[in-house]
């Protein structure tokens, strides 16, 4: 057997190989928590299960548009993440004012489900983002009275203001559905009379479905100026800081803005 000696200053193996376990353990022990920072807590944001571009689009492909874009933004600049749960409309009133499962909701406005909101403390952002909601007729039947207006198409869910004593009276029925697209197929039929929505989104949602030639907003007709906002019940602190956000990030929200062609 021949015994080699290791070279000047070298380490023995066995304290090499200690050696690299050490330093292979130390840089984990640098690296988790630099990940963790990172990723931050994940808040739930509960959302409208709706194709409402260009403010937000929720299906198959996940959670889009102007609103994620914008929330995601003071998101990453928090350390935070936020988890996206679409649901209908009627679900995201209930889970969010009856449960503590979500952590916010988008849109809200302090107008909207005022009867389930009594005795709750919801807190609201400032607002993020106009909708101005009115009726969407057939064209050649613009400038109507509202008195000629009998059934009117809506989203499940949605709060037709401008229109609430005409439907409190009986004078107009409304039709709800979750599906918009299946409502302006109704209004094009002739077995609706109009549908409410908003028109930056009617006009794209009408040309995508090749249907501007025979549908067009209505602007001489009753119409809603909502403006949406993020509320919580459970982080009115993050609600505060939202704002110095949308205060000191003006520059990206008006360039969000421009991205989507919002106002």
């Amino acid at each position: 057997m021949v015994w080699r000696r290791a070279p000047a200053g070298a380490p023995p193996p066995a304290f090499s190989s200690m050696f690299r376990f050490f330093l292979a353990c130390a840089l984990a022990a640098l690296t988790v928590p630099a990940a963790l920072a990172v990723a931050g807590p994940v808040l739930r944001v509960g959302v409208e299960r709706l194709d409402y571009y260009p403010f937000y689009v929720s299906d198959g492909r996940g959670y889009r548009g102007y609103a994620r874009d914008l929330l995601d933004a003071y998101a990453a600049s928090r350390g935070l993440r936020f988890s996206y749960e679409p649901m209908e409309i009627p679900d995201q009133v209930r889970l969010f004012l009856g449960s503590d499962r979500l952590d916010f909701a988008f849109p809200d406005h302090p107008a909207w489900h005022e009867d389930a909101k009594q005795g709750k403390a919801v807190h609201y952002s400032q607002p993020v983002g106009v909708l101005l909601e009115g009726l969407v007729v057939r064209r050649g039947e613009t400038g109507r009275s509202l008195a000629r207006v009998r059934r009117v198409g809506i989203v499940k869910g949605f709060v037709a203001q401008a229109i609430r004593r005409e439907v409190q009276s009986g004078q107009i029925a409304v039709f709800e559905s979750q599906s918009l697209d299946a409502l302006f197929q109704l209004l094009a039929l002739g077995r609706l009379d109009a549908v409410y929505v908003d028109f930056q989104v009617a006009r794209l949602r009408l040309a995508l479905l090749k249907l501007d030639g025979k549908l067009v907003a209505d602007p001489t007709l009753p119409f809603d100026r909502h403006e949406l906002r993020l509320s919580s019940r459970q982080h009115p602190e993050r609600i505060a800081d939202f704002d110095r956000f949308l205060l000191r990030e003006a520059g990206t929200v008006s360039a969000l803005k421009r991205r989507y062609g919002l106002h």
